[in-house]
């Protein structure tokens, strides 16, 4: 979009519109003094619940080329690249560019910032929901935004959606490979026709969210929710004062279930007694731990915007939190004996994915993780685990197996 001098300077010619804000900067002693970073963040909000756009940094609402001086020209562009991510819920990582125009015997330096159409509702700091309409941007009404948390989160199978800023560099090229295998068809054609990949409207080769989900090298870049939180509490209590440990855990999802599940085995207790040799009481069925991570990786919402699936070690106890509700027909008593599949997509990958930790495929049987989970738990600690709805959110919560020191 604008990506030549001749279309740049056809578009000052025609003014403002839907896809194209002027925007004059001034600076001060310590940067950028206007516009206010919630401004901007409207104007980039607008966009990416739109249908995308270009801010026009250092030119005045009329058209007119006033430039930025070479010496701010790197603060400005930091100052860009700090309030699209920081001021708007969820981020948004633009992309700037540079481009020198000749206006008589003068250079002017402009920052062009493209906002592609975001698969996200967003909103700015301040709790503002934008869109743009013609040359500005206007709040959006109750009913309008109602529509396009519909359009954006509910009313299409999110995981086939392509992801706007991505591109197919993003992909680990290994993770492919191994996947695939070496094949006689090429591969462009290959993960084209399984949806790791689809084109655009503008005719880019753009990734899936199942297919960066499942072979992007960072996924969580653009899909900013999708990791794993994770944590150790040496007590019983979500509180600050008895954390152990925390980590992020992120990747393609096979790396965040290996990795958590990992996470676990390495910080749960394995209290032992000695009657005739050692004998260890780990405090969780590994396997149990395994499918319940599965499942919450495999099923959780990812359209839900700053939900990210977390895991807290306790004392006495696993809790799992997955983003999402359950579907209309499936309720916390039937969940055992029903299936459900949020993500069609990323469930076929996942079914055909090898764990290299655990020498598993990661959906080895549809239906049967949560009855596994409940049964293999309870035989291990002796007591069923619990699943919760808290609103958009499934807990699960699986008993530590008590201590052979506490009879």
């Amino acid at each position: 979009m604008f990506d030549t001098v001749e279309a740049v300077r056809a578009q000052l010619r025609a003014g403002e519109d839907s896809l194209a804000e002027f925007k004059e900067i001034r600076m001060g002693q310590r940067g950028v003094t206007a516009p206010h970073p919630e401004d901007l963040a409207g104007e980039i909000v607008a966009f990416a619940n739109g249908d995308g756009g270009v801010l026009f940094l250092g030119v005045a609402d009329d058209g007119t080329v006033i430039g930025l001086a070479p010496d701010a020209v790197s603060t400005v562009e930091r100052w860009v690249v700090d309030v699209a991510p920081n001021n708007c819920d969820p981020p948004i990582r633009p992309i700037v560019r540079k481009m020198l125009l000749t206006e008589g015997a003068q250079e002017r330096l402009l920052l062009l910032v493209e906002i592609k159409k975001s698969i996200y509702v967003h909103r700015t700091r301040g709790g503002r929901y934008y869109t743009r309409v013609g040359s500005s941007k206007r709040d959006l009404t109750a009913a309008e935004l109602a529509r396009l948390f519909q359009q954006r989160g509910r009313m299409f199978v999110f995981d086939e959606q392509l992801v706007p800023a991505a591109s197919e560099a993003d992909l680990d090229g290994d993770l492919l490979t191994a996947f695939f295998g070496d094949l006689a068809v090429p591969r462009e054609d290959i993960i084209l026709n399984t949806r790791v990949v689809g084109i655009d409207e503008e005719g880019v080769r753009r990734p899936s969210v199942a297919g960066l989900l499942a072979f992007g090298r960072k996924p969580h870049q653009y899909l900013p929710s999708a990791y794993i939180e994770a944590a150790v509490y040496r007590g019983t209590a979500l509180d600050s004062d008895e954390l152990v440990h925390s980590v992020r855990i992120t990747g393609p999802v096979a790396t965040q279930i290996d990795e958590a599940v990992a996470f676990v085995d390495r910080f749960m207790l394995r209290p032992a007694r000695k009657p005739l040799g050692r004998e260890e009481y780990p405090q969780y069925a590994l396997r149990a731990v395994y499918e319940a991570i599965v499942n919450a990786v495999a099923h959780r919402d990812y359209s839900l915007t700053g939900a990210k699936i977390r895991l807290f070690l306790f004392a006495d106890r696993l809790e799992l939190y997955s983003p999402g509700g359950l579907p209309n027909t499936i309720t916390l008593e039937n969940m055992p004996y029903r299936v459900f599949t949020r993500n069609q997509l990323l469930v076929s990958f996942l079914s055909r994915m090898r764990s290299p930790a655990f020498g598993r495929i990661y959906l080895e049987s549809r239906g049967e993780g949560v009855r596994r989970i409940l049964e293999e738990s309870e035989r291990h600690s002796g007591r069923r685990p619990e699943y919760r709805l808290l609103g958009e959110e499934l807990l699960l919560t699986i008993w530590a197996k008590p201590s052979p020191h506490n009879h």
